[in-house]
């Protein structure tokens, strides 16, 4: 009988443990998860006009990025080759859409260009020139710089000559240690990428 007992009172106490964690897995709230987008020039309040060339018809892309960076969440470099993904900081969208458009409107700002148009293009639109991109990096360290790494090539309307090409590095120092400081970073890359994008096309039409 007082073994009956005991045993019925250890089962009521390993319930009230179970229903006291439980309430407080319920109680406490998941961590919130944030979206980002590449910021634009005009959003970075870094445009700029360097020629005016209305006339031109744009294509952009194809882009293509590391396999590393076709997830959801964003990328930060740790030591040497280590990635980190952080589930609770993710991309909005797909980078490369993402990259694509926030390079066309730097380059329709710079350039005064506003018939634009991204690969793959409908059967109307025809470029004047095509800006592919093979990005090889771009990520940061929260405690470092955003690094952009890629190779880029303006080419004709048919792409298959190519009128002006290069392969260009550059780093951002981040404000603070945190994401949006690190999307602010490699927006700000990407924004003098699309620069140097656009003086070589500039040249192409002196």
């Amino acid at each position: 009988m007082m073994r009956g007992i005991i045993c019925q009172s250890s089962r009521w106490v390993v319930l009230l443990a179970v229903a006291v964690l439980l309430s407080g897995c319920i109680g406490r709230s998941s961590p919130k998860v944030t979206y980002f987008s590449l910021l634009t020039a005009e959003q970075l309040k870094t445009e700029q006009t360097i020629a005016s060339l209305p006339e031109v018809n744009l294509g952009i892309g194809p882009i293509t990025i590391p396999a590393s960076l076709k997830r959801s969440q964003i990328a930060t470099r740790q030591l040497g080759n280590q990635y980190e993904f952080n589930e609770f900081n993710r991309w909005a969208g797909i980078l490369e859409k993402d990259l694509s458009y926030v390079l066309g409107e730097n380059l329709g700002q710079l350039l005064g260009v506003d018939s634009i148009g991204f690969f793959p293009w409908r059967p109307h639109f025809q470029p004047t020139y095509r800006v592919t991109l093979d990005v090889i990096r771009l990520d940061g360290s929260l405690d470092g710089d955003a690094v952009l790494s890629a190779h880029w090539v303006v080419a004709d309307a048919n792409g298959k000559t190519s009128l002006a090409d290069g392969k260009s590095e550059y780093r951002q120092p981040l404000e603070d240690k945190t994401y949006p400081a690190l999307i602010k970073a490699e927006s700000q890359l990407v924004a003098q990428l699309s620069h140097e994008i656009a003086v070589a096309i500039a040249a192409l039409n002196k």
